[in-house]
């Protein structure tokens, strides 16, 4: 077993970031940190100290394949580039004829962009717009449904940019059940959510489900079958009768899966936020390996202990795989965790490289992650 780590820090836009990931078995967990600027039409890995400019927008994203990690891997090598070729200013753009498939939003090469007119009403033109940001979804879902039928992935992103007066602006997207939430104020006693899984257990889903399947077919509630035909487990989203078919999902909404049913769909959801300029926010974002054993009380217990992002991301990733190896009878699940610092301040841009907010984010040997099958059963580790 293994880690893979990966942390930055942006002093103009008062933003430090960590990610730790532990893989299990499938591997099948994928995660992209990346700098766009929509003025220029360039993308780079978010690693180390960053400097960023005006047009600069910080770009995070969690995707937990199923079934295979093949529309993880578009996930996280196209979504970003497919989100910015339709955000970047003409003028500034590199215009190259991209690849195309019949019926599908054109798919661009790494580094070339090609403008496409949206309708960004009164939204600055140095973030990403919820227009774009879906139809990169769906972009990518039609790509992946030919090249990757048979499986399927989450996707949650972070899209976070400076505003004029100094605050932050944080977009979250998602579908799927990986989850976002921001902890605030003295010790992180204040959290709210920033995402809501996709699932049966939303009614407002359910019910587009069922209404699909009533006006469309090819969607149907049901309880999986066991091997004597008994139902079994929670109720997930067929496109078939269970009896006829046993393929189900328990999302209700994902990128790819295309042997599933249409209910299932790629659109994701939003929610946003502002950082002012006199606040600082610590936001998790992770996959379902944390979220399925460690609460939001847990979480901040160990925000509270841990004085930077990194140590943040790595001691929840390891509290996650020790809880579910010890407290349960789950089998072991990819763990991807962010952990994203922001602060505000008095001016769009930090004039001086001033600590990040929580300093040392990527130079804390002393808690190397250990790997998950060292964990013992009484907690200690080698």
């Amino acid at each position: 077993a293994f880690c893979r780590e990966s942390s930055s820090y942006v002093p103009r836009m008062g933003v430090a970031c960590a990610v730790c990931q532990i893989p299990a078995r499938k591997d099948e967990d994928r995660y992209a940190a990346e700098m766009a600027c929509v003025r220029t039409g360039s993308l780079k890995p978010l690693v180390g100290n960053f400097e960023a400019d005006a047009g600069h927008v910080m770009c995070l994203g969690i995707y937990d394949g199923h079934g295979g990690k093949g529309v993880a891997e578009l996930l996280k090598t196209k979504l970003h580039q497919e989100i910015l070729k339709r955000e970047c200013i003409p003028e500034a753009t590199k215009v190259d004829k991209p690849a195309s498939e019949e019926g599908k939003a054109p798919l661009v090469e790494e580094g070339k962009y090609e403008p496409e007119k949206t309708d960004r009403g009164q939204e600055s033109c140095d973030t990403f717009s919820e227009n774009a940001i879906k139809e990169a979804y769906r972009a990518i879902d039609g790509l992946s449904r030919v090249e990757h039928r048979f499986c399927g992935s989450t996707a949650i992103n972070l899209f976070i940019t400076n505003l004029p007066d100094g605050s932050r602006r944080v977009r979250c997207a998602w579908a799927g059940d990986s989850r976002a939430a921001t902890f605030h104020r003295k010790s992180y006693k204040s959290f709210r959510e920033l995402s809501s899984d996709h699932n049966l257990d939303r009614e407002d889903e359910k019910e587009r489900v069922m209404k699909h399947g009533k006006t469309l077919g090819g969607a149907v509630v049901a309880r999986r079958r066991n091997r004597a035909g008994e139902p079994v487990g929670p109720f997930a989203v067929f496109s078939d009768h269970p009896d006829t078919n046993n393929l189900s999902l328990m999302m209700t909404r994902s990128i790819g899966d295309a042997m599933h049913s249409k209910a299932v769909i790629p659109d994701p959801e939003f929610k946003e936020f502002i950082v002012a300029k006199d606040e600082h926010v610590r936001i998790i974002m992770a996959s379902d390996g944390l979220w399925r054993v460690v609460d939001y009380k847990t979480a901040r217990k160990m925000l509270k202990s841990a004085p930077n992002p990194i140590r943040a991301a790595n001691r929840l990733a390891i509290e996650s795989v020790w809880r579910t190896q010890r407290k349960t009878h789950m089998k072991l699940d990819d763990v991807t965790v962010v952990v994203v610092d922001i602060v505000g301040s008095d001016s769009a841009m930090n004039e001086m490289k001033k600590p990040a907010p929580e300093p040392d984010v990527d130079s804390l040997p002393e808690v190397q992650l250990v790997p998950p099958l060292d964990i013992h059963e009484d907690g200690h580790t080698d």
